[in-house]
This record gives C-alpha cells, sequence and structure tokens, in this order.
C-alpha cells in the first residue's frame, strides 16, 4: 500500500512529486520517502497547518496525521 501527503493547496496531481510520497508498506516494513521526513518535521515543529494536511493511500482513503502514524508504528520503518 502506498501512502501519500497532501498540503494546503496541493492536489491528487501532486502526489507524483516526491515531497508528497510518504512511502510504500510491503513485508511489514514501511519504505519510507521523502515525504515521511517533512511530515515528521512539521510534526515536530507544531506546523501552524497540520490539521490541513491530508493524508490519502493508493485507494483513495484518506488518514488524519494520528491514524496514518498508528498504522507505520507497527511496522519497520525503512528510508530509501
Amino acid at each position: 500500500m502506498r501512502y501519500y501527503i497532501l498540503y494546503p493547496g496541493n492536489t491528487e496531481a501532486d502526489t507524483v512529486n516526491s515531497v508528497n510520497q510518504l512511502g510504500d508498506v510491503s513485508f511489514k516494513t514501511f519504505w519510507a520517502q521523502r515525504g515521511l521526513n517533512i511530515l515528521m518535521n512539521a510534526v515536530e515543529q507544531q506546523h501552524k497547518d497540520l490539521d490541513k494536511f491530508i493524508i490519502k493511500d493508493e485507494r483513495g482513503k484518506d488518514y488524519s496525521i494520528e491514524e496514518f502514524l498508528d498504522k507505520i508504528k507497527k511496522l519497520k520503518v525503512r528510508i530509501q
């Protein structure tokens, strides 16, 4: 399963950009991409627009930041 993040002003067409790709899940591993690093930095810095970030999976389902982080916390996280 692949996950994407849309920042304020983004559309689903922006999911092709590396900054919008959070990563993929396979074999109990989350293969992180550039978007995860950006998301984690925004969370650590308590970015003022966090509530406007939209996380989607490849099927189009939306997740809150908390729901997404709960999904990947049980997985090994590998940076590609």
